[in-house]
């Protein structure tokens, strides 16, 4: 990479709402990048705290946008990727701290995979570095994400690039053009799933990712929401789950999978309830329930991509799958899902 002329423009665009504990932390790795070709973006989500100044403070060559008000994270994205300029979009958590060569290699891989739309970094825990937070994401019949690798120690197998279903938003790169003719993340969703929800569409319009293992981010997990079980997360995923069902599944692989939604969709409530988070549940529910409509109407600008794919679709979501079930066989000794465990003994 001697000569930029030939080389992408990236913009790397980070959403922010009251992380500034966790900005500086995440700019200052980004500006000791050993790939030079980038431009910072960072979306404000009117925040309360000091993030506005540390983003001045520590990158006053930064794009900074503020919002007037909180789009969560998917909308916060959406307005980053809309004043940027880069060919690729890298999309990027403030909790993050970005290795020296993660761009480096990102364009490395760019130009091993000239068909790819997307890809996937390897994300390590920031607090223990030797264990996984994400390899790449896969897709389940349940209707729901699985992150490769997740709470697993790093090992050779995560050290070997391959294809994968999708990106974890944490720390993903989008080609611009398809990121944008797919219609980016929806607003609607807010925080999670969002990612989720545009590799559904990505993979239904055809395109391919691939998973970079030498494209490394250390993430701090959680620093905004709270934490998996906070009442916003809980909320969020409750109602994103079934709005991710409604308008990015054709129906004819919904009734198919009807058995293994129901029960993931089971698992969660309990889940919830078990945390004593049954309030923030129903209010999920009721969300999803207002938001249907919406959601129905949408999926009818799929349908053509879903009738073109010609089976590809599915084929690619049982791919997914069987990936994430090796993924799952292979984890000795570390935390385990007692719901996947049971998944993947039945389906």
């Amino acid at each position: 990479m001697n000569s930029t002329s030939n080389l992408p423009l990236i913009s790397i665009v980070i959403p922010n709402y009251n992380g500034a504990r966790f900005l500086e932390n995440c700019l200052r790795s980004l500006l000791l990048q050993s790939y030079s070709k980038m431009e910072i973006v960072v979306v404000d989500n009117a925040s309360e705290d000091p993030s506005v100044a540390v983003v001045r403070a520590v990158a006053p060559g930064a794009r900074l946008i503020q919002q007037n008000r909180n789009l969560g994270f998917a909308g916060g994205a959406n307005a980053g990727v809309r004043a940027s300029h880069g060919d690729w979009i890298a999309v990027l958590n403030n909790d993050t701290e970005a290795d020296r060569d993660w761009l480096a290699e990102c364009v490395r891989a760019m130009q091993r995979h000239p068909d790819a739309a997307f890809l996937a970094s390897k994300i390590l825990n920031l607090s223990d570095r030797e264990r996984l937070y994400s390899a790449g994401d896969c897709y389940l019949r349940a209707g729901i994400g699985y992150r490769r690798g997740q709470e697993q120690r790093d090992r050779e197998e995560f050290g070997r690039e391959c294809e994968v279903f999708s990106a974890s938003g944490c720390a993903a790169l989008y080609r611009k053009a398809v990121f944008e003719e797919a219609e980016g993340y929806d607003d609607r969703f807010f925080a999670y799933l969002e990612d989720v929800d545009l590799g559904l569409r990505l993979q239904a319009a055809g395109y391919r990712g691939y998973y970079v293992p030498g494209a490394v981010v250390h993430h701090h997990g959680a620093g905004t929401s709270g934490g998996e079980f906070s009442p916003l997360a809980v909320r969020l995923r409750t109602r994103n789950a079934l709005l991710l069902l409604i308008k990015s599944v054709p129906a004819r692989f919904l009734l198919r999978c009807m058995p293994m939604v129901l029960a993931a969709q089971l698992s969660w409530f309990l889940r919830a309830t078990a945390h004593k988070r049954l309030g923030s549940y129903l209010k999920g529910l009721s969300e999803a329930f207002l938001f249907a409509p919406a959601m129905i109407r949408a999926r009818a600008r799929l349908r053509r991509r879903w009738r073109n794919s010609h089976g590809r679709f599915w084929q690619t979501i049982l791919k997914s799958e069987a990936q994430a079930r090796r993924d799952f066989g292979s984890n000795e000794g570390n935390p385990i899902s007692l719901f996947l465990q049971w998944y993947f003994r039945i389906f």
